[in-house]
């Protein structure tokens, strides 16, 4: 049939005709059709599967997932390639994924039941999946095929092993020397057979003495090059230089061993002397710009010796630096440490056998050889050390970075982020607040001369240690309370019968009332005037609707029924969940985080919603006003709208960084001191300025609403003498009063779901919330325990809690706007 005959038979000569129901019907089925034969379409394929393609037998196929980039693509599709080649029976599906992205999607893939076979993970955070029990143990694997470990370095090893079980099996190492400037030593009239050598350490007291060498500064006192940058783990490692430790053991620490520990304080002191008195090691603050992340610091003129990998040499040959290598200096004993990457098998992976095979394959000496031929890592054992010094690109002196390694220990490798985040937490702090006594005082001496000359600067030096100590003094017992804290934090207690089943039944009661008395005050606020559509017509209706309710029902309201009920468990997106009860919603306010995000998040709202509100009104009253050239402003307000929260946080973090930013620089220009603006005490303020970029969204939206005031208004008053303010107040802000309300409940609820900015703020998304905790907003903590901790059922609950705090300052809003607010009725 035609589509002519079709709508001619379906046409009835009556008085009130509609649509009829199964008209609708026909096209909503057809409708689905169509959704269902795009659905089947083949989907495109996101990673490589390298397969032996000459054997012709069955195969399983092993699904792997890394993170990387290019480089790292190509390393391992020719590791891949050598596997198969062994085992033609095995192919491998690769997906290789950038840092930012690695962790969400692999926690995605787990919660779907799509994890992969193997799984890559770094030391730092291998103990949350360890401990939520996302692996399976390789012991049984390692002593059936015979694998000696001994072969491996054995701080390597020790990293992925936990309660005395191996769950994981490193394939790189993160391994760091000192890489100094050869043309900076030239400077210095330093003959090459004096050069810091790559096959021994240098004294601990020989390098601060060359630090100090390679350490300029100007006529005023201030540090235009310093002698050793320090940044990533390099502080880390000093505060080992006395034997002192911060835990009782670095992989799964269960408490701290700060108190009464003269050797630790001992040497977290002198590191912090070196960068906030003498001045000879570059403040963490220098750091927090791109121009100076990995391999760039040594091509700037303002450092002359560097913490880095072996990865990063190749980019600095490219650049055209001239560069040698010296292992880390030591006191007495070695204090080298390393950051570890391995695989191991997923606790639910359908070919575990397989999957060993391919794990064990990594650690043996050929895909070694491959690996850290391009100097992406470090050896993990002695089998591919000669691969690495005969590398690629012939870089030389690398062996200084195997030196000690035997005796290198892993980094601190916590059950959960909690005691990283309050360890990372306590040294940014202290480092930002010796940072700015150091420049308080420094500009008062300034003050006072001219020129600094070499003994009033020691002196300032000494003023400077006194402050350092006492300061360290201070804090080390407040990082050890923190730290105790942190450890109370993942334990977890027992639950009473009125926890597990009295109080989710009273909540969910109080919701289920709360939300039919909404229900009951809409219906009483529509009225009764209103008349009742026939059935037909209310059929019809619903299906014209069916579509857009199908989303709702199974994208908005099935996952907030489920995340209502995961807030009652105890769910890391491995295990099925437990039920665990009201647990998460009693212990919200005995935890410090959720005040402090409360406080965060609300102080942000009181800040945002006056910035956009004012600004939007005040650029659309110019706008309105006649001026020349509106449309060129409407364009140039509303073009920074066009950039997503991520563009314009990382253009606003360039933007204000205390060395390099253009803030600073302006500010500079007339004669003041930079500030620190993405430190502790000013990031959450920089953050909030952040909202005067994007007030051209709310421009446009208050624009509209004027341009429908009518004219006669401002007519019949200008008649009876009204002035301008008199006309706005009287005028223009009545009749906008429902687009502001509008304007204000969108931007209160944009303010309390803040993320983005913190996220961009930290180096690392197990830092986020820093620095210290000024930018630890509410939503920052539910994707702290989300993705950080994998608590998912806790973030559930801390979510629904962030609902129904937004839901009801958005109908206190609602009820007050009825006194202010203008409208026809």
């Amino acid at each position: 049939m035609s589509m002519t005959s079709a709508t001619t038979s379906a046409w009835t000569p009556r008085a009130a005709r509609g649509p009829t129901p199964a008209r609708f019907a026909r096209l909503w089925c057809a409708l689905a059709a169509l959704v269902l034969v795009l659905s089947m379409a083949p989907r495109p394929v996101a990673a490589a599967i390298v397969e032996n393609e000459s054997y012709r037998g069955d195969k399983t196929v092993v699904r792997w997932t890394f993170f990387g980039g290019e480089r790292t693509v190509r390393t391992y599709q020719q590791v891949a390639e050598e596997f198969v080649e062994r085992h033609p029976h095995i192919a491998v599906d690769i997906m290789i994924l950038p840092w930012g992205q690695y962790w969400t999607k692999l926690q995605t893939q787990a919660a779907s039941g799509l994890a992969p076979d193997v799984i890559s993970l770094v030391s730092a955070s291998a103990g949350v999946w360890i401990n939520h029990g996302a692996l399976l143990p390789l012991d049984d694997f390692i002593a059936e095929s015979g694998t000696d470990l001994s072969e491996l370095y054995p701080g390597a090893v020790e990293s992925m092993r936990w309660s005395g079980r191996q769950y994981a099996l490193p394939i790189e190492l993160a391994v760091g020397a000192v890489v100094y400037s050869v043309d900076r030593l030239e400077e210095l009239g330093i003959p090459p057979e004096e050069w810091p050598p790559a096959d021994r350490p240098m004294s601990w007291q020989d390098f601060k003495s060359l630090a100090r060498k390679l350490t300029l500064r100007d006529q005023h006192g201030n540090t235009v090059r310093y002698g050793i940058g320090s940044g990533g783990w390099w502080n880390d490692i000093l505060f080992g230089l006395y034997g002192g430790t911060f835990f009782d053991r670095r992989v799964n620490p269960t408490r701290t061993d700060i108190a009464g520990d003269e050797a630790l304080k001992r040497a977290v002191i002198e590191i912090f002397e070196m960068t906030h008195a003498e001045r000879i090691q570059a403040p963490a603050s220098v750091f927090r710009a791109a121009e100076f992340s990995g391999d760039q610091m040594l091509r700037s003129n303002q450092f002359a010796m560097a913490y880095h990998g072996p990865y990063v040499l190749q980019t600095l040959r490219e650049h055209g630096v001239d560069f040698g290598v010296t292992p880390i200096p030591i006191h007495r004993d070695s204090i080298q440490s390393m950051s570890v990457n391995a695989v191991g098998i997923y606790r639910d992976s359908k070919h575990p056998r397989e999957a060993w095979e391919f794990v064990r394959f990594l650690t043996s000496p050929t895909a070694q050889a491959i690996i850290t031929h391009t100097l992406r890592s470090v050896p993990i054992g002695q089998g591919a050390a000669d691969s690495f010094l005969d590398n690629a690109y012939g870089i030389e002196d690398l062996e200084a970075y195997l030196v000690d390694i035997e005796n290198a220990r892993p980094f601190m490798s916590p059950a959960a982020t909690y005691v990283e985040k309050a360890y990372l937490t306590w040294g940014e702090r202290l480092d930002t607040r010796l940072d700015n006594e150091y420049e308080t005082r420094l500009r008062k001496l300034q003050s006072r001369y001219d020129i600094v000359d070499e003994a009033t600067f020691d002196a300032f030096v000494e003023e400077m240690r006194g402050v350092v100590a006492a300061a360290v003094e201070e804090q080390l017992p407040v990082l050890d309370a923190e730290l105790q804290a942190a450890f109370a934090r993942m334990e977890r207690g027992g639950e009473s019968t009125g926890r597990q089943v009295l109080l989710p039944i009273v909540l969910v009661s109080l919701f289920g009332a709360a939300f039919l008395l909404y229900l009951r005050y809409v219906r009483r606020q529509e009225g009764s005037s209103r008349p009742m559509a026939s059935t037909t017509t209310n059929i019809a209706a619903f299906i014209c609707l069916s579509p857009w309710l199908f989303g709702f029902l199974f994208f908005t309201i099935g996952p907030i029924i489920a995340s209502i009920y995961l807030s009652f468990t105890e769910w890391n997106m491995i295990s099925e969940p437990v039920w665990v009860g009201a647990r998460h919603y009693l212990d919200l306010f005995e935890d410090r985080y959720f005040l402090v995000g409360l406080e965060r998040t609300f102080k942000y709202a009181l800040f945002v919603i006056p910035i956009s509100l004012i600004g939007g009104i005040a650029t659309a009253g110019l706008l309105t006003s006649g001026v020349r050239g509106a449309d060129s402003f409407k364009a140039i307000f509303y073009f920074p709208s066009l950039f997503t929260g991520a563009a314009a946080a990382v253009l606003w973090v360039n933007m204000f960084h205390k060395e390099f930013g253009i803030v600073n620089r302006i500010i500079t220009a007339f004669g003041a001191h930079p500030i620190n603006w993405l430190d502790e005490q000013h990031a959450f303020y920089t953050v909030v300025l952040m909202n005067v970029f994007w007030i051209g969204g709310a421009t446009i939206i208050y624009y509209a609403g004027m341009k429908q005031i009518p004219r006669s208004l401002y007519e019949a008053a200008e008649i009876d003498g009204a002035g301008t303010v008199r006309r706005f107040f009287s005028i223009t802000l009545p009749m906008l009063s429902p687009v502001i309300l509008f304007m204000v409940i969108m931007t209160t609820i944009g303010a309390f779901q803040v993320f983005t900015p913190a996220l961009f703020f930290v180096d690392n998304p197990s830092q986020i919330g820093g620095p210290g905790d000024s930018l630890r907003f509410y939503a920052v903590n539910i994707y702290d325990e989300a993705f950080n901790n994998l608590h998912m059922g806790k973030a559930c609950a801390w979510a629904f809690v962030l609902f129904v705090i937004i839901f009801a300052v958005t109908m206190i809003q609602i009820k007050i706007s009825k006194r202010f607010v203008y409208t026809e009725t």
